[in-house]
């Protein structure tokens, strides 16, 4: 019982889902493999205009929905965050760096969404990274070391291209049983399917 979820790190909604999504796996008793994605790359393959580029109606519409979801999480939010669009690809080097060194990759993923979209750090920056890995307890040095390899960079770039080939457009994307669910606003009908398959797998 595995999800895969595919997310930008500097995506406001998978931070706005990324709690919720942890719980509800946890609950369901799936595991999840958090795959963080070169977003630039996703949009470009898929002709989507990254939300920083779209229109100011798009955007006005977008921070007043993030509000909302915000809200209805308990979560603290700047709709306007310092760095925001960064460059993801250090980010997500570090998410799966932490996941070799500690064997998750779900509290560096959502150290590094809540950097950007509630404590207004630049995940584009070493020094934050490093600080992110000493406050999760991590060695931050041997996390540097192993977020410059080339198989962690190699394991960032397939994750890429896993999600150009399926088709994915934007983040977050769960992936669940070959089913596609597109945005944290979909995590009911993403429980649903589990439960579902759960109930006919027991039949």
């Amino acid at each position: 019982m595995e999800i895969i979820h595919y997310f930008a790190p500097i995506s406001g909604y998978a931070y706005l889902g990324i709690a919720a999504l942890m719980e509800m796996a946890a609950k369901q008793g799936c595991s999840i493999v958090h795959a963080p994605v070169d977003i630039q790359a996703v949009f470009a393959a898929s002709s989507v205009t990254p939300p920083a580029a779209q229109s100011a109606a798009k955007k006005k519409y977008r921070a007043a929905d993030m509000k909302r979801w915000a809200a209805r999480r308990s979560l603290p939010v700047n709709l306007q965050p310092k760095y925001w669009p960064a460059n993801g690809v250090l980010a997500a080097r570090y998410i799966i760096a932490a996941g070799e060194l500690s064997g998750e990759r779900g509290p560096m993923a959502q150290a590094v969404l809540e950097a950007t979209w509630a404590r207004d750090l630049d995940i584009a920056n070493e020094d934050t990274m490093q600080l992110l890995s000493r406050e999760l307890g991590l060695d931050a040095n041997a996390m540097k070391e192993v977020a410059s390899s080339a198989q962690t960079t190699g394991i960032a770039q397939q994750h890429t291209d896993d999600a150009i080939a399926l088709g994915l457009f934007g983040s977050p994307t769960y992936l669940f049983a070959d089913e596609m669910f597109f945005g944290q606003d979909r995590l009911d009908f993403l429980e649903q399917d589990i439960v579902k398959r759960k109930a006919m797998a027991m039949a």
